[in-house]
């Protein structure tokens, strides 16, 4: 059950939805149920199930949305959303509901996508905070290519701002200031709102738009260091994607990419001086040397790997009886 699914599909937990959706299909036959009205659409793989009235990103109320019981060997709902659970739980009674999103955020049978600390993998059905991961696709080219935006700068460290949106200003905000006045010689690239500005000696020598995901990417892959402002509240997708490119990141700490920097895959701060501490260190070759290799091994395990996505999951909810479909 996605609620985030068509209200919300470039959230992070749309994506993880899809993707725990995904490995299931190789599991079981899998129903996914949305809010709304009407017959059952078409959405890439999967065909969606429209679920109660036409109000928008809204489940309807328990017991009014089946005339008769339904039975699933599991049922999947977004952590975060207490009336997909009601709902679930009226829909079909007796069968083991599930919740998906960040550690933390649910105490009791719970498919954690980050790398959150007190995470464990056990045996079927049982409940607790199970670590799966995910699948995050990245394109294996973006690292062969120059953005051509960025033609005549060699190095650079990619800063993901925190501002929602586009700006209304150029300038960057107060932490960024603060990184492009300790490290004048170096070229700092703010992506913000769709727009990239490449920095040097606090004077913009550049600037374009980044257009597409692969832009984003080709960014990414050539940067010495991602700074990643306001990581992603589910998985930290954007961290995700630079550690499977073997380019470390730096993230505020108690964001949801912390299981990531605990990994080995880069570092955390939460003050502007540590910040400052943490550029210094990717921008040191040794440093970032050891935090690619570390980084890009714990993301490419554990969302780089449908197959081993897929036996996570069937650990935890496919039936011991199962084996994975070929189908």
């Amino acid at each position: 059950m996605g609620r985030s699914w068509t209200s919300a599909p470039q959230a992070e937990m749309a994506a993880a939805m899809r993707s725990i959706a995904g490995a299931l299909t190789r599991l079981a036959d899998v129903d996914v149920l949305v809010p709304g009205d009407g017959p059952r659409v078409a959405d890439g793989a999967f065909d969606l199930t429209p679920v109660g009235g036409p109000m928008r990103g809204r489940w309807p109320e328990p017991g009014r949305a089946a005339a008769a019981p339904l039975r699933y060997e599991a049922v999947l709902v977004e952590a975060a959303d207490m009336s997909g659970r009601a709902l679930a739980a009226s829909m079909a009674p007796g069968s083991p509901v599930w919740t998906v999103g960040r550690t933390g955020s649910s105490t009791d049978a719970l498919l954690a996508v980050d790398l959150g600390e007190g995470s464990e993998e056990r045996g079927h059905g049982t409940p607790g905070v199970h670590r799966v991961g995910l699948y995050t696709r990245v394109h294996p080219g973006a690292r062969a290519r120059r953005h051509y935006g960025l033609r005549s700068i060699p190095e650079y460290l990619l800063v993901l701002g925190d501002r929602l949106g586009m700006p209304e200003s150029p300038w960057p905000s107060a932490r960024v200031r603060w990184t492009l006045a300790r490290f004048p010689r170096r070229h700092v690239v703010i992506v913000e709102g769709g727009v990239a500005r490449a920095w040097r000696s606090r004077s913009c020598v550049t600037q374009f738009e980044v257009h597409t995901r692969m832009d984003l990417w080709i960014l990414m892959a050539r940067a010495l260091g991602v700074v990643d402002l306001l990581p992603g509240n589910v998985f930290a997708r954007e961290c995700v994607e630079a550690l499977r490119y073997g380019v470390p990141v730096a993230v505020p700490e108690g964001s949801a990419a912390d299981g990531l920097v605990r990994s080995g895959g880069g570092l955390r701060f939460s003050s502007t001086t540590e910040l400052l501490t943490c550029v210094d260190a990717l921008f040191d070759p040794p440093t970032r040397e050891a935090l690619s290799s570390a980084g890009k091994e714990a993301a490419d395990r554990w969302y780089g790997d449908p197959d081993g996505l897929v036996a996570r999951v069937a650990k935890i909810l496919g039936p011991e009886e199962h084996e994975e479909r070929d189908d």
